[in-house]
């Protein structure tokens, strides 16, 4: 049976409506490459394959744009820590080996969707909870 990592739910958002929507479509995003490997990649073509990271990189420098942002609206403390985060996340799905991912699908698309999945994981539990509340704390002033 297969392990689907992407659903969305409660516990995952932050409060800021800007931010929990963009981290639902990442997770369709992930969702997309969940639906690929359950089939095992046998019928994806190339360019399904870099459509979705293609989009996941044009999406998460998006979202990384909104949060930083966000963060420089409020004069967050954690900034330089937070927007590390993004920048290593960032370069790591610009180095995706496209040729590579294009002949052995069935092994590097796992493995994208892995890192994804630790990323958004983490960084959304921790780092954008902080963030979050932070926001909201400033609001409510």
């Amino acid at each position: 049976m297969f392990d689907f990592k992407f659903d969305w739910c409660k516990e995952m958002e932050c409060g800021i409506k800007a931010m929990d929507d963009q981290h639902q479509i990442l997770f369709r995003i992930g969702r997309d490459m969940e639906q690929l490997i359950m089939h095992g990649c046998k019928n994806a073509t190339n360019k399904e394959l870099l459509n979705i990271v293609c989009e996941l990189r044009e999406y998460t420098s998006y979202h990384f744009y909104t949060e930083e942002d966000l963060m420089t609206k409020y004069h967050y403390p954690m900034f330089d820590k937070h927007k590390a985060s993004h920048t290593e996340f960032r370069a790591s799905i610009l180095n995706i080996n496209l040729p590579l991912l294009g002949q052995h699908p069935e092994q590097i698309l796992p493995q994208i969707k892995d890192h994804l999945q630790d990323f958004l994981f983490n960084h959304i539990l921790i780092e954008d909870q902080e963030l979050g509340r932070y926001i909201k704390t400033c609001v409510n002033e």
